[in-house]
């Protein structure tokens, strides 16, 4: 794993522990293959930090649609099986 891949994964453990639902979708107006993060329980992440939270999600989108798609990650696939997660 490389620095920015372990940096998005480090995110995406941080957005779930504080209660964020991560997901990744498509974008059907930029075709098939396009896809992108979305997420859900903003209102759960301190009011000062929502700001610094959505920069992060945005600067690591890539880093992150990987790591939701790699369901080989151990440590990925035991966060979904403790939360709704989709991907």
């Amino acid at each position: 794993m490389n620095g920015r891949e372990d940096a998005a994964r480090s995110l995406y453990l941080g957005l779930r522990v504080v209660g964020l639902e991560v997901w990744v979708e498509e974008n059907l107006e930029r075709g098939p293959l396009d896809c992108g993060i979305e997420f859900a329980g903003m209102h759960k992440v301190p009011g000062g930090q929502v700001e610094n939270v959505r920069e992060r999600i945005k600067h690591n989108e890539e880093g992150l649609v990987r790591v939701l798609l790699d369901h080989r990650d151990p440590d990925i696939k035991a966060v979904r099986a403790e939360g709704n997660n989709r991907y």
